[in-house]
């Protein structure tokens, strides 16, 4: 049976972590139409060696790709390039999916053809094991093909579409020629960003397949994590404007294809501002920070840098106030980085 999903599982260092993972993609349900490709990113600790036990196990499912660290990005390079299912996805290795929900949505994809497929994720809460579903936006279509520009306003702003929710056909990705900056975090958004800028349709699933972990502090989307790897956030946010920029300026891309991108972007420049005016405690870096890439984004992108200077004067003044991330947070409703798609192990 042809192998109708690709699930690439990035992993440095997770010899603790990536059991659980890998143990919910065991399921027997799972094996006719999964294939699960862990990309060892240079790890220096046993993480092989747990993936090895499960290609051992089950090699009708399980592969092992080991290469020299380059990443988060290059790993999920890596699992594109040795991908043989119809779909491609990315799970990272200290998430997991639920087994139901993944053997549901299995069922199904034989009979979709659509450039993407979103459905459900949950998050779960480190330390007290809460749980929060995130369901698709109310009034969305679901369990039919539509065209992508009917959703996609929506979908930016409400992050249904994002890295944990996304399959996308595994020759749609390849002919876009999605390739992520190597050696940088936070690569994810770019991941959805040019997965999903060309993607002329799209099947919405009402299913809860992904289980995200949420609440560490060494996560590289805490407050703290943004700013220590703030050159990785600047590089991304960059790539993503070139790229949108392109996107706007090719004849083929249409005008809601065009807004959706406009939308991501800024979403992304809001993240930017946070990061440099109120997560930096440095108040003085962060501010300097902020001003050249503001006359950066004025120089390359004027018609970002007149669509976000509100967030950028709003941040300036809340920093000011010495105000923190978590009040940002409360005064937001949800953390705009949410919005722009990041994932923590990006």
């Amino acid at each position: 049976m042809e192998k109708q999903l690709t699930i690439a599982m990035p992993s440095y260092n997770v010899e603790g972590l990536i059991a659980r993972g890998l143990e919910s993609l065991s399921d027997p349900r799972l094996s006719a139409a999964l294939e699960v490709v862990v990309v060892d990113d240079g790890s220096t600790d046993g993480t092989a060696g747990v993936a090895r036990r499960f290609v051992e196990a089950c090699p009708d499912v399980f592969r092992l790709v080991s290469k020299e660290n380059g990443g988060h990005g290059s790993a999920v390079n890596a699992g594109l390039d040795a991908a043989r299912g119809r779909y491609f996805r990315v799970v990272d290795a200290d998430d997991w999916v639920d087994p139901d929900g993944l053997a549901a949505e299995l069922a199904l994809l034989p009979g979709i053809s659509s450039d993407i497929v979103v459905d459900v994720r949950r998050d779960v809460h480190m330390g007290t094991g809460s749980t929060e579903l995130r369901p698709l936006p109310g009034g969305l279509p679901t369990g039919r093909e539509v065209p992508f520009a009917s959703v996609s306003a929506e979908a930016a702003r409400t992050n249904c579409v994002s890295i944990h929710t996304v399959s996308a056909r595994t020759d749609f990705l390849r002919a876009c020629g999605v390739r992520l900056l190597e050696h940088t975090f936070y690569v994810d958004t770019q991941l959805v960003v040019e997965a999903t800028a060309r993607a002329e349709t799209v099947t919405l699933l009402d299913i809860e397949v992904y289980q995200y972990l949420v609440g560490n502090a060494s996560q590289s989307v805490a407050a703290e994590g943004y700013v220590r790897r703030f050159d990785d956030h600047d590089r991304v946010v960059r790539e993503v404007c070139r790229f949108v920029e392109g996107r706007l300026a090719d004849p083929s891309t249409t005008p809601e294809a065009a807004e959706y991108l406009r939308l991501r972007a800024r979403l992304l420049v809001n993240t930017h501002y946070n990061v440099m005016l109120v997560y930096d405690r440095d108040r003085r870096r962060g501010r300097a920070r902020a001003r050249s890439f503001r006359a950066w984004l004025g120089a390359e992108h004027p018609w970002l840098r007149a669509a976000t200077d509100g967030r950028y004067l709003s941040a300036l003044a809340a920093g000011a106030v010495r105000l923190d991330a978590s009040a940002l947070d409360r005064l937001l409703g949800r953390m705009d980085h949410e919005a722009a798609g990041h994932s923590t192990r990006s």
